[in-house]
C-alpha cells in the first residue's frame, strides 16, 4: 500500500492528557465509525498502524501503542488516515452513498472523476476533478444531480461551478 491510497481523515494535537488521551481534530470527510484501526502519517513521511482503544466525550483519543502517540504529540502534526477502500467499505456498512472514484458525465460527455466528498451540513458535496487536473466542487441535490449508476455520475445544470 502507498501513502496515495490513504484518505486524511483528521489530525491528533500535540500533548497527551493526565488520563492518556491526546487530541483529535477530525477533517470534513471524518465519521465517528472511522475510528478503529488507522494509519498515522507523521511529517517525516513515516507511516505506523495502530488501534484507536478509547474515546472520551471530547473525540479525544487513546492509542494501544504508547511509544507511538508520545511520538506523534512529539511531532506535532501527524495525520490519521485510512485507505480509500476501507472508507468505500465503512460507507456501505451504514448505507451511504460511495461517490469517490465514480466517473462525472455532464451533457451525456465524461468531464472527470469524484475525488472527495463531504457533508457541510446540509448536503453532500461532491470534489470533481477534471481531465486538466481543475477542482471544482457540486451539492449533491436533485437540482445537479440527473442519477447516478454503480460507477458513474450524471449532473445538470452545473455550468456555473465548472466556470469558477
Amino acid at each position: 500500500m502507498l501513502i496515495s491510497d490513504l484518505v486524511a481523515i483528521g489530525k491528533l494535537g500535540k500533548s497527551i492528557s493526565k488520563k492518556g488521551f491526546i487530541p483529535f481534530k477530525e477533517f470534513h470527510n471524518f465519521q465517528q465509525y472511522y475510528l478503529q484501526d488507522v494509519f498515522l502519517l507523521f511529517t517525516d513521511y513515516r507511516v505506523r498502524y495502530v488501534s484507536i482503544v478509547d474515546i472520551d466525550d471530547r473525540n479525544n483519543i487513546k492509542l494501544d501503542d504508547k511509544e507511538i502517540m508520545q511520538e506523534a504529540a512529539l511531532d506535532g502534526n501527524v495525520q490519521l488516515m485510512l485507505p480509500q477502500e476501507d472508507i468505500e467499505r465503512f460507507q456501505q456498512e451504514n448505507d451511504l452513498p460511495v461517490f469517490v472514484g465514480k466517473q462525472v458525465y455532464f451533457q451525456q460527455k465524461c468531464i472527470g472523476k469524484v475525488i472527495d466528498s463531504f457533508f457541510n451540513g446540509a448536503q453532500e458535496i461532491l470534489e470533481i476533478e477534471d481531465f486538466d487536473g481543475k477542482l471544482f466542487m457540486v451539492p449533491v441535490v436533485e437540482k445537479y444531480l440527473d442519477q447516478m449508476e454503480e460507477s458513474k455520475i450524471f449532473l445538470k445544470d452545473i455550468e456555473g461551478f465548472m466556470s469558477l
